[in-house]
């Protein structure tokens, strides 16, 4: 009887390491969110599901000399944009709700391994609040940058891997090309996000967002995220990279909520403290390109086709002749006409 029982425990064992093992590879055949690249079933990769890990085995897979980060507004952006001015490898390192902190490791990161040349960086505002806290649902995994995507993480990245919403995502969305390309949003993809949602629907998803929280009991002002970029700041003038810092653009209604809940003094004071760290471009505030709502996808994200409007700019193309007072370089020695004009273009918005 004895035997019979360890024979059957066994087996048991046995049929569950087998059917873990299918499992896991499995997922790793299927290839979700575009990771190994080794087995082709004619899926369309959705790398959002687990888009730290994705990103950074695809840049070491790249190996890139020309680096993109930030936030959603800088994924939105086509690394192609840029590489028509750097002429090298672009590669979009940017993500949803990245934090200082996870874009300095990557800079790190890309800067210790590889030939990196130029870095932009597209900032925003409420990356910057002293109540700024990662992404609980992110795959943000800071020992990566130290001991690379091993074996063990590999296994863990597998055995975890939402299937079940990528399955669902598919055959709600009906996906039917490309979601992303050199780390970037492509234009379907974005065609995608947008969907059939008017723009009163969208403006209100993005508005309700910021109104309850990322300006309301989320922004809160601090220095700990100016400790960060001054890190990246010295890191790139250490390493000779060139280095294009801008203020990403949002739609005209999001501004309003910073009127709206009196939190323009922090907007002035963010803006004062990047000058004194580095020269950057300014793109947030009225102008021609945040009034008109065709220019964007929701009002917090600039319509990829308009990343020439950035780019042209910080890169000196001056072929561009689109958005005549859409952005301005900031530097320490020009902060103080900046502010005032800041004040005055906010007052009369």
């Amino acid at each position: 009887m004895r035997k019979k029982y360890i024979k059957y425990l066994l087996s048991s064992l046995i049929f569950s390491v087998l059917f873990f093992a299918m499992g896991i590879l499995g997922i790793y055949a299927l290839d979700p969110a575009g990771v190994n690249k080794k087995f082709d079933f004619g899926l369309v990769k959705d790398s959002e599901l687990t888009l730290r890990t994705q990103k950074f085995v695809e840049l070491n897979r790249v190996k890139p000399n020309t680096i993109m980060l930030g936030g959603s507004r800088m994924h939105f952006m086509n690394p192609k944009l840029i590489e028509k001015y750097t002429h090298d490898k672009v590669y979009n390192v940017a993500f949803s709700i990245s934090t200082l902190e996870e874009q300095y490791q990557f800079l790190k990161y890309s800067i210790d391994h590889f030939d990196i040349k130029t870095v932009v960086v597209g900032l925003n505002l409420y990356t910057f609040s002293e109540k700024l806290k990662a992404n609980e649902n992110s795959d943000y995994d800071p020992e990566m940058f130290k001991t690379g995507f091993t074996l063990y993480k590999q296994l863990k990245y597998y055995m975890e891997f939402p299937l079940h919403k990528y399955f669902a995502d598919y055959v709600a969305k009906g996906y039917s090309a490309p979601l992303y390309k050199d780390g970037g949003r492509t234009a379907y993809g974005e065609r995608l996000y947008i969907g059939n949602k008017s723009w009163k629907t969208r403006e209100e998803e993005v508005v309700d967002g910021f109104k309850k929280y990322y300006y309301n009991e989320y922004l809160t002002w601090g220095y700990s995220g100016f400790g960060y970029l001054y890190k990246m700041v010295k890191l790139c003038k250490d390493n000779s990279v060139d280095l294009k810092l801008f203020t990403t653009a949002v739609h005209a209604s999001e501004l309003d909520i910073l009127s709206d809940l009196n939190k323009t003094d922090i907007y002035f004071k963010w803006k004062r403290e990047l000058a004194f760290i580095a020269p950057y471009y300014d793109f947030m505030y009225y102008n021609s390109v945040s009034k008109n709502l065709d220019n964007y996808n929701d009002p917090s994200h600039l319509l990829q086709k308009h990343g020439d409007l950035y780019f042209s700019k910080i890169f000196g193309d001056k072929s561009l002749k689109e958005g005549d007072d859409f952005g301005v370089l900031v530097t320490e020695d020009t902060i103080g006409e900046h502010m005032k004009f800041l004040k005055k273009n906010m007052k009369e918005r």
